[in-house]
């Protein structure tokens, strides 16, 4: 049984606390959060842009408002670090330096510099560190990524990707749009289709971005539209969290090839469809797990198994970080910006 403390129990806490439930062969046995509401027994649903928010019965763990005690007390084999960005490399360095696994929240820095001391202090204590990539996970994106390891869509043509929301309102103290704190919508939420066009096309020679803002006030870049530079294949990522309050979230994509195109939707019923050149349409098979439940899943199975993790390493992880903060000086220069 691989045991767990989390730290950080605000929207991505919650999901993980409810989505290890689902983890064969893990428990929770601790949470720590330092405001007393969240760390409560009967802790208070909070909302986010994807998934249910309910009320948690914490009774049944150990509760904490103090990282630093839940770390001493100990009784767990790893630490699940859904703390605020600007907060992951400390934090889960202290995970690491007490002696613990980490699993960090993705991004897993601001900076480039900070995943190297985080991947530096894994090492130093044999420790494993995995970065929540979970888009990576994430079932209609797996088939995507099969299909074309596999060679179905034959030569590749365009990808387009695409991730939509309105402001994240439900963070703590506005943390999120706080790009100082957070990255921005750029590294938050946009880094999600940077890490998976990596993961299945590789680091691109280099990007060109374009960025918009909504208020006036408020951070520079919160929609976002990249060219990823590829020899032979048109790549597209656009995401942002500058759509009206009602707008619902949506991730999607679109993958032509000379074979058909696949297309994705969470506005699409159903999600996911292939449309071959020759043939009628065809709905792929998939796992109707989350992507929270299967990155989980395979860390857990990493942990209890002592193997370092292929799926996301650590590296890809503090790569996905460089790809935007390369779109980041795009935006800022006006020009392509070589990797």
């Amino acid at each position: 049984m691989v045991k767990v403390g989390i730290v950080g129990m605000g929207f991505i806490g919650q999901q993980h606390f409810q989505t290890w439930a689902e983890v064969d062969g893990a428990e929770v046995v601790a949470v720590a959060d330092k405001q007393v509401e969240k760390v409560a027994a009967a802790a208070q649903a909070v909302g986010g842009n994807v998934g249910e928010a309910e009320p948690l019965d914490l009774s049944g763990v150990e509760r904490f408002t103090d990282m630093e005690d839940m770390l001493a007390a100990g009784g767990f084999d790893l630490v699940d670090v859904c703390l605020p960005t600007v907060v992951h490399a400390a934090m889960t360095i202290k995970a690491l330096d007490a002696g613990y696994h980490a699993i960090c929240e993705k991004p897993m820095a601001l900076t480039v510099d900070e995943c190297d001391d985080m991947i530096a202090t894994a090492g130093k204590n044999d420790k494993q560190l995995f970065v929540a990539h979970c888009i990576r996970f994430w079932p209609e994106y797996e088939v995507l990524a099969k299909m074309i390891k596999a060679g179905d869509f034959g030569r590749l043509v365009t990808m387009k990707f695409t991730r939509l929301s309105p402001s994240p309102f439900w963070s703590q103290d506005g943390w999120l749009n706080d790009a100082g704190k957070s990255g921005g919508a750029l590294l938050d939420l946009h880094i999600h289709d940077a890490d998976f066009i990596m993961s299945v096309m590789g680091m691109p020679k280099a990007v060109y971005s374009r960025a918009g803002h909504i208020l006036p006030d408020g951070p520079k870049v919160d929609h976002v539209m990249t060219n990823y530079l590829y020899d032979d294949v048109a790549v597209l990522g656009e995401g942002g969290w500058a759509m009206p309050p009602d707008y619902p979230f949506e991730m999607a994509f679109e993958v032509l090839g000379e074979k058909g195109c696949l297309k994705f939707s969470t506005s699409n019923d159903p999600t996911l469809t292939f449309y071959p050149f020759d043939g009628d349409p065809v709905v792929p098979e998939f796992s109707a797990a989350t992507g929270y439940q299967q990155e989980l899943e395979y860390f857990s199975a990493c942990v209890e198994n002592n193997e370092v993790p292929t799926r996301v390493t650590a590296f890809d992880a503090r790569e996905s970080i460089r790809l935007v903060l390369a779109e980041k000086e795009s935006i800022e220069s006006g020009a392509a910006v070589e990797i």
